[in-house]
């Protein structure tokens, strides 16, 4: 297992340079495969080692720059790394908790005092040399479903565009504030926002909703991570090709996860690879599934047919559930070590 170095992951993303391996990436992982992993509980120290044992070059942390309608803000706020534990309640398609300019008024808003930076400031201490952290943040678009629901947000977006705007204008300049105060931080060498925009074949909404209500804020996340130098990788589900000029305009550097499902990264790669380095691509199936050699056989063909000239990072195509086996998810990680320098001319 080679020393972990950001620098190679930055290459990889930013496509500055050719790394000397292709590395391994993931925006989430379950805690309960992280405790399996280690072998004993998680605490702060604990979960950073995870990610120097397993090969990564940084450390993943989660910070919200909202509350959703569900239960993860309230556990992120009491410093709990376990989001999904068994009395977890996540916002659904038929959620209401905003539906008008009253229930607007009512909402729980949160400004900058009360995002959560603790384990972003606590890891520092805990990172060996070469390592940077990479901060989880977001969503604004889920917010808008998960507080909504996606009928009557589709409502809305006809009958009452200016609620939708109050809530772009609460939820957005909120997490741009988020990513400033992250970015300022030197041991953190990126932001991944997380937001599912699409579905298998295309996107939730059309690009025109996006573009009023969502890539304004993108824009500007993406101008702080240049001010700071920081790298911006851009995770949703889905298919994205109708938007990926909106990303690229964003100064996005990444896009993730590939869902081999909805996208075939060997020919966004071809199409994109230019403007955008390609992250995951693993089929989350097949690894809570398949053998260790099937797995084994999907990593290399992945890096034979898109690893050419680096530019990309290899993990799964979502993220890694606990309901995966433990020795699968080391397969993929073995396999990108073992194969990650056949790309090297």
């Amino acid at each position: 297992m080679q020393a972990p170095d950001f620098s190679r992951f930055r290459a990889a993303v930013s496509r500055d340079r050719l790394p000397d391996r292709i590395p391994s990436a993931e925006v989430g992982i379950d805690v309960e495969i992280i405790a399996a992993f280690m072998d004993r509980p998680i605490d702060l120290p604990t979960y950073a080692s995870f990610f120097v044992e397993a090969g990564y070059d940084y450390v993943l942390l989660q910070v919200r720059g909202q509350p959703i309608a569900d239960s993860f803000q309230v556990k992120i706020a009491e410093g709990q790394l376990d989001l999904h534990g068994p009395e977890a309640s996540v916002g659904t398609f038929t959620t209401s908790a905003i539906h008008d300019e009253k229930s607007f008024e009512a909402y729980p808003w949160i400004g900058p005092q009360d995002v959560y930076y603790r384990d972003v400031d606590g890891v520092r201490d805990h990172l060996p040399d070469g390592m940077k952290v990479i901060v989880n943040c977001g969503p604004i678009f889920q917010f808008f479903f998960r507080a909504m629901g996606l009928e009557s947000l589709s409502i809305a977006s006809v009958e009452a565009p200016d609620l939708l705007q109050a809530i772009a204008e609460k939820v957005g300049p909120l997490c741009v504030k988020t990513v400033e105060a992250i970015a300022q931080r030197e041991w953190v060498g990126g932001i991944w926002y997380g937001d599912d925009l699409a579905y298998t074949t295309g996107l939730l909404v059309s690009p025109d909703f996006l573009r009023t209500y969502l890539f304004p804020y993108v824009r500007q996340i993406g101008r702080i991570c240049r001010r700071y130098d920081k790298l911006l990788l851009f995770h949703s589900d889905g298919k994205l090709d109708a938007v990926m000029d909106d990303l690229i305009d964003a100064d996005v550097q990444g896009v993730h996860p590939n869902e081999p499902t909805s996208v075939d990264m060997a020919q966004m790669k071809q199409h994109w690879g230019d403007r955008l380095s390609m992250l995951g691509g693993i089929d989350v199936t097949l690894l809570a599934t398949a053998t260790l050699g099937d797995i084994t056989a999907a990593v290399r063909s992945l890096i034979e047919s898109a690893g050419a000239g680096g530019g990309i990072a290899i993990g799964s195509g979502n993220s890694v559930a606990k309901f995966i086996p433990l020795a699968n998810y080391r397969a993929m990680l073995d396999a990108v070590q073992q194969y990650g320098a056949i790309y090297q001319p």
